[in-house]
């Protein structure tokens, strides 16, 4: 990328979970990228692939079932985590 087209590029900050960044440079390395180089090409692949794997005609969660939907993904949180959500909510 030309220093002129590096200066029009859209920014964005990205929070790394701990220990990831490691593994996107560990990554870049090997296939002999930049770290940006490589988030872009995962990216880029993530979401070209993108459709193929939604349901077609549906929605992620049926209408009507949103509740049972939230609570079973609530029930499998660890305590800490329903806490902190539950924390969120009041």
């Amino acid at each position: 990328m030309t220093s002129s087209a590096t200066t029009r590029a859209e920014k964005f900050v990205v929070r790394f979970p701990n220990g990831m960044r490691g593994e996107v440079a560990q990554a870049a390395g090997l296939s002999h990228r930049s770290m940006n180089a490589e988030i872009i090409a995962r990216l880029q692949h993530s979401l070209s692939n993108w459709p193929a794997t939604l349901p077609h005609g549906e929605t992620a969660i049926p209408d009507g079932n949103e509740e049972a939907y939230l609570l079973e993904r609530f029930r499998r949180l660890p305590a800490g985590k329903q806490q902190a959500l539950l924390a969120l909510l009041d």
